[in-house]
């Protein structure tokens, strides 16, 4: 049976009669994984009879009890954080599907930056608050998400789990959590829209959740403006346009599996054949295809991008508050700040130092378009930190794709519950029980400010 809920069960919408999943998410056992998932999503798309569903049914619990034991896969029930995940789906990816999901640009810097600048940051807690109930709720873009977290955009999911960008599409709607979408989706964007709204209809139409669209623009116009009309025609609800990939950065884990591969072969692979059905992917390996992303792009282009689109625009890779300011002179609804992964430029400051920088030379931003986070989040504090220093919501990636990867839809499902069961605890003992309680003076930034940057000689720009 299909549950939307919070990870309280708090709420429950049952699935129509024909698609049941024969209790998989209430009775005990195996934990469901990428195969038997990829076979329940094929049983959707066929004739509902007694037959089929007995032999799915014998056939999803043969596969998930072969997979266990063969993988030595811990019951879900064991990933207790967001971390964990991590490590089981190192045992289960392939050795080019881990390089492309851990790695980041040059050395590592700016992903250890990532991670660790949330730890410069303390909470203030307040006490004898009321915080018997609690409200999580967020507008996003002028949509209600049951969350403020949401998943990032990742590209190449079928690295990770057959089933791909629509088998998670399909756990975070049944959250009610918005996702966004890579133009590098091994999937058709228009089966990923069909996946989500398969989903919302099993749901009764009550699940929050939505989808947007993380555009990589490519040099050709005609090829850039029609994937927006046909992100536009699918239904997406806005457009995130990567802002931070004049060119892509110097991988450097992927370019030494990569040379070692074409040393082994005797050739030089084609970065393209990787992708299949997406001839828009930028790359998959360190090596980008030529004409997927273009150097030339500048803040004048925004013109025609809001033309075609006609929605809600948000810019994705934003790493200072001078670029904060001149989205805002050219009318976006939002920003993502992001060094994308720690993937890009080498020694890249955190997204959570430039939302520092923002609060403190720029604070008019918060009130003139909405701010998102993303980089290094593990945690649902990390959350919090965020949402107290003005940011809308924040963007997590990694944790659900190594969910993805060893668990399939129901992992999406478990990390979601996990950030946001943490996200309630700390609310709690922080003070509040609705985010727009939350205000600057309940973190202490003061060991990040120490580092962040300064205008020379106390004169700024902006």
């Amino acid at each position: 049976m299909y549950i939307f809920k919070n990870y309280n069960n708090s709420a429950i919408a049952f699935t129509p009669i024909g698609h049941s999943r024969a209790g998989m998410n209430s009775r005990p056992g195996p934990t469901p994984g990428p195969l038997s998932d990829l076979l329940y999503v094929i049983s959707l798309h066929l004739p509902c009879s007694l037959f089929l569903s007995f032999f799915f049914c014998f056939i999803f619990y043969t596969i998930t009890i072969f997979r266990m034991a063969n993988n030595n896969i811990p019951h879900l029930s064991l990933c207790v954080t967001a971390t964990d995940f991590e490590k089981v789906a190192k045992n289960v990816l392939a050795e080019k599907s881990w390089v492309y999901a851990s790695s980041s640009a040059a050395t590592g810097l700016s992903m250890t930056t990532n991670l660790d600048d949330w730890s410069l940051i303390n909470f203030r807690p307040r006490i004898l608050r009321s915080v018997d109930s609690m409200d999580t709720r967020r507008n996003i873009l002028g949509h209600t998400s049951q969350f403020p977290f949401f998943v990032s955009a990742m590209g190449t999911l079928g690295s990770s789990h057959p089933g791909a960008e629509p088998l998670l599409v399909r756990g975070a709607t049944r959250k009610g959590m918005h996702t966004m979408i890579s133009t590098a989706s091994t999937k058709p964007l228009e089966e990923i829209m069909d996946a989500h709204l398969d989903e919302q209809r099993l749901l009764g139409n009550q699940s929050p959740s939505n989808l947007s669209f993380q555009l990589y623009v490519p040099v050709d116009r005609t090829r850039a403006k029609s994937l927006v009309q046909r992100v536009k025609a699918a239904g997406y609800q806005s457009l995130w346009v990567t802002v931070d990939t004049s060119t892509l950065g110097k991988r450097t884990a992927d370019r030494y599996l990569q040379a070692q591969e074409n040393l082994d072969a005797g050739v030089v692979q084609n970065a393209r054949d990787i992708h299949g059905e997406n001839d828009f992917a930028p790359a998959f390996g360190g090596r980008q295809v030529p004409g997927s992303v273009d150097g030339g792009l500048t803040w004048e282009d925004l013109d025609w991008i809001s033309s075609e689109w006609g929605g809600p625009l948000v810019l994705k890779g934003i790493q200072s508050v001078e670029d904060v300011k001149l989205a805002v002179q050219h009318g976006v609804q939002g920003i993502l700040l992001s060094n994308h992964g720690g993937r890009q430029i080498h020694s890249a400051p955190s997204s959570l130092m430039t939302l520092l920088e923002i609060r403190t030379y720029y604070p008019e931003a918060f009130d003139k378009l909405q701010v998102f986070v993303d980089g290094g989040l593990r945690d649902g504090a990390d959350v919090l930190k965020a949402l107290c220093l003005g940011a809308t919501a924040v963007g997590i990636g990694r944790p659900y794709y190594y969910a993805l990867a060893a668990y399939g839809a129901e992992g999406v499902e478990r990390c979601t519950d996990i950030i946001a069961e943490e996200l309630e605890i700390t609310m709690k003992m922080l003070g509040v029980s609705s985010l727009d309680q939350l205000r600057p003076d309940m973190v202490n930034t003061s060991r990040l400010a120490n580092e962040m940057w300064r205008p020379v000689s106390g004169n700024s720009k902006l």
